[in-house]
């Protein structure tokens, strides 16, 4: 019998991965050992994974499987009915960047067929994309197709620059002590409306676009009414979120003069932390699944570690629907928040830009939502770059 502190050392067996057999090292025994279904034979080695400590791999590893099988259902849905929701095709940009970094940065001791598998994610990534007609697409409103096709041009870099994922900054926020009810009637005194916050991140770009073409060093203006509407003041929900996306297009272009933008995004994040945290509190009434994970993607995008969580990694894999995509009905939500307007009866171009929504949201096939498919996209991936690149023990809610 072997010695088991050889360097292919001790045998582990999982129930996890009973469908894959990722680490194939080979030992030399009296007798031939044969793979049975429900088991996956891992081996020890002096670096399996450099990041890691080999409580880090055991049980991060095979959550990055867990999470390829529910994006690959995910992206096969979309490339059969191909969304024509703008920001589905920025989730596929942004999530393309971050599996591109992760897989640049793993380890040659990584496990090749680890490896292929978010290479294959990545060029299913890719197919989704060349299907989507960009003529097809569907916007809400002129301003906001201005910002969408802003954040279009500046893919390459949006989807490259990424902050390190760190635990510790968020500190140990708590949930609301006040009750869901009591949050819609507090949401809808925040700024700003989706009007608003398209009509000023659109302020806001076609500044920062002025002072890139003239290669000047001036500011970002903005007029005193937008600036309170997306920088100053305080918001909950999808208010807070539109100022999050705001303040990272304004890093981009680095010309907000007088505002520590990492600093604001910071100070936003820390509030979505505690709304996130109440949302779970509240067991996710109607309509806040997309916001839940937006508040994900948005924030751990900038770094901000607390909000990868197992717990609710696997909220966000069980809500997946049989046939692929995600489905959250949540204009009543964003109507008793504010966020699309007050309780008045609709006008004309409310009810068409309403129209336009749906349209654009709901694909072929039922009740799939686009933009909650989105947020699936990205804050999932965000898992695995975190479970693969930092050296945290990411299993564990050390930071509940």
């Amino acid at each position: 019998m072997p010695n088991q502190h050889s360097p292919c050392g001790q045998k582990l067996l999982y129930r996890y991965l009973f469908k894959f057999h990722f680490l194939n090292c080979s030992v030399e025994y009296k007798m031939q050992v044969k793979y049975i279904a429900l088991l996956t034979i891992f081996t020890c080695s002096q670096a399996i994974y450099p990041y890691f400590d080999t409580q880090d791999f055991i049980y991060n590893v095979p959550k990055v499987y867990r999470i390829s099988i529910v994006l690959d259902k995910l992206l096969d849905y979309y490339e059969r009915k191909p969304s024509k929701d703008p920001e589905w095709y920025i989730a596929l940009g942004m999530a393309r960047g971050q599996l591109e970094y992760t897989i640049n940065e793993l380890d040659k001791a990584v496990p090749e067929k680890l490896k292929e598998n978010l290479k294959n994610i990545t060029r299913r990534i890719d197919r989704v994309r060349k299907k989507i007609d960009m003529g097809d697409l569907v916007y809400r409103s002129k301003d906001y197709e201005y910002v969408v096709k802003a954040i279009f041009e500046n893919m390459d870099v949006l989807s490259s620059v990424l902050e390190p994922i760190t635990l510790g900054t968020m500190g140990t926020q708590k949930p609301y002590r006040f009750t869901f009810e009591q949050y819609l009637q507090e949401a809808r005194t925040k700024m700003p409306g989706r009007k608003a916050a398209d009509a000023c991140t659109m302020q806001l770009l076609i500044s920062a676009m002025e002072t890139q073409t003239t290669q000047s060093d001036g500011v970002c203006e903005m007029t005193p009414e937008c600036s309170s509407q997306i920088i100053k003041g305080s918001g909950l929900a999808f208010q807070q979120t539109s100022r999050v996306r705001a303040a990272v297009l304004a890093s981009l272009f680095d010309c907000m003069e007088g505002l520590d933008v990492p600093a604001h995004i910071y100070k936003l994040c820390i509030q979505i932390y505690k709304e996130t945290k109440s949302l779970e509190v509240w067991d996710h009434p109607p309509g806040t699944k997309t916001l839940f994970m937006q508040q994900i993607l948005y924030c751990a995008s900038q770094g901000y570690g607390e909000f990868v969580k197992p717990r609710w990694m696997n909220k966000i894999i069980a809500w997946q629907q049989p046939k692929g995509c995600y489905a959250d009905d949540r204009q009543p939500f964003m109507r008793l928040t504010g966020f699309v307007g007050a309780s008045t009866p609709a006008t004309l171009n409310d009810r068409e830009e309403e129209y336009r929504v749906k349209k654009a949201a709901t694909s072929e096939g039922g009740a799939c939502n686009s933009l909650t498919s989105a947020m699936a996209l990205g804050s999932l991936v965000l898992h695995i770059r975190t479970l693969l690149e930092t050296d945290q023990a990411f299993q564990y809610d050390v930071l509940l």
